[in-house]
């Protein structure tokens, strides 16, 4: 991401004993072997999915497919009641849920609902998939409401937020099934992880036959100006993770002094995974001509957003508590291949 951050990656060639440089070849084989196989999404989501692109859609077809598999049409239903999406009066059916939140966000609904039971699921790994899993919900439901904000129009904002770290999940399932990692605490693999997350996400999204520009964004989502030009949805993904991590609800603890009235732009810790350091942040706000007043508002519906996902600033024990020996921050990230 830097030219700091990739001096430190090439200065650390192990962390408690790990080879990273081992590790990111392990992940750098499977991944490009042609027999990789990715987690795979419920069939019915990716039948959603293509779907809700094409023109004359009724909601029928919508419900029909989610009722061909049960689990996920539950799981699906049991979002729809959240405080997220509910509305004054309770949402019953799938019927309901669909008239109600619309193609689009039903699309959106039945994806996150697919991650949360087939991919955000890691055995040995289940406190950093969930924190995993509500960081990738929280910053989509952030990144919907900045590009609200900033009429950065996008079909695709809340899926890139909820796809955009897939990657950490693929690369602890690969590492899961290797006889030398499958004990490796996750603190332990946490520079390799978010050395290769990016393309590691880029890849899953390829293999699940997402729309290219899912695809883009996620293979650059650290980047506000990927291939030197400056692109809004980009952007706008580096401001949510942003405002989600000073919410509380990102891969690294929230700041001591989270403040959701606060005017300041607080920096991440330059040794954290799945950051962006403050000189990316503020390209990202100049870009989408954020100003102090306007962040501060977007913060402000950030702390809101996360507070209606399940928790706020609160530091939970085992899921952000790391130890200091892993601080590494290795953002030089290598080609995976495909």
């Amino acid at each position: 991401m830097s030219a700091y951050a990739a001096a430190v990656a090439e200065a650390c060639g192990s962390v408690e004993g790990l080879d990273r440089h081992d590790v990111v070849l392990l992940l750098q084989t499977a991944f490009s072997a042609p027999g990789y196989a990715p987690p795979l999404l419920p069939q019915v989501a990716l039948e959603v999915m293509q779907l809700s692109q094409r023109p004359g859609v009724e909601f029928e077809d919508v419900v029909a497919l989610l009722q061909k598999d049960a689990v996920l049409a539950g799981r699906v239903l049991s979002i729809a009641q959240s405080a997220a999406y509910a509305a004054r009066s309770p949402v019953t059916t799938l019927q309901q849920a669909t008239v109600r939140l619309g193609l689009t966000t039903m699309r959106d609904l039945v994806l996150e609902a697919a991650l949360h039971l087939k991919v955000f699921r890691v055995p040995g790994y289940e406190p950093a998939m969930e924190r995993l899993a509500r960081h990738s919900a929280a910053t989509a439901h952030i990144m919907r409401a900045v590009c609200r904000r900033t009429r950065v129009e996008s079909e695709f904002a809340f899926l890139c937020g909820l796809l955009h770290d897939v990657g950490f999940a693929a690369s602890l399932l690969v590492l899961a099934d290797d006889p030398r990692h499958r004990r490796t605490p996750f603190d332990t693999l946490r520079p390799v992880l978010d050395e290769v997350h990016e393309e590691a996400s880029a890849l899953l999204s390829r293999l699940w036959r997402l729309p290219p520009a899912i695809v883009e964004v996620v293979s650059t989502h650290h980047q506000p100006a990927p291939h030197g030009k400056p692109d809004p949805v980009n952007a706008s993904l580096v401001v949510a993770e942003q405002l989600a991590w000073e919410a509380g609800a990102g891969m690294e603890p929230p700041p001591e002094d989270a403040d959701p009235l606060s005017m300041v732009t607080p920096e991440p810790p330059h040794d954290g995974i799945d950051v962006n350091w403050s000189g990316v942040v503020d390209e990202a706000r100049a870009f989408l001509r954020i100003d102090d007043l306007a962040m501060a508002a977007a913060r402000a519906e950030a702390f809101q957003i996360v507070e209606r996902l399940g928790g706020g600033t609160g530091r939970k024990a085992g899921v952000h508590a790391r130890p200091a020996a892993a601080s590494a921050a290795p953002h030089g990230r290598p080609h995976l291949g495909r």
